[in-house]
């Protein structure tokens, strides 16, 4: 039936193929985005505060403009720790 279908409109094909890559790219980014990142919560029986768990030289940012800052700030202590 969709081959029936592509054979009548080929023009349409790149259409197909183009949003289907969109579709597929944007999923795995969505799927990657919730594995790797620190804010984002799905398991809910995980400590409530995740993002205390960051030590004081991790950085979590996609793009870093100064990364000598984070590489300084090992070894000090977290401010969290003196409340």
């Amino acid at each position: 039936m969709a081959s029936a279908f592509f054979r009548k409109n080929p023009a349409l094909i790149p259409l197909f193929v183009a949003s289907g890559a969109g579709i597929i790219g944007s999923m795995t980014f969505a799927g990657y985005v919730l594995s790797t990142n620190p804010d984002v919560i799905i398991n809910k029986t995980a400590p409530l505060h995740p993002w205390n768990r960051i030590q004081q030289h991790e950085n979590t940012k996609l793009i870093t403009i100064n990364k000598e800052f984070f590489n300084s700030r090992k070894g000090v202590e977290s401010p969290t720790n003196k409340y």
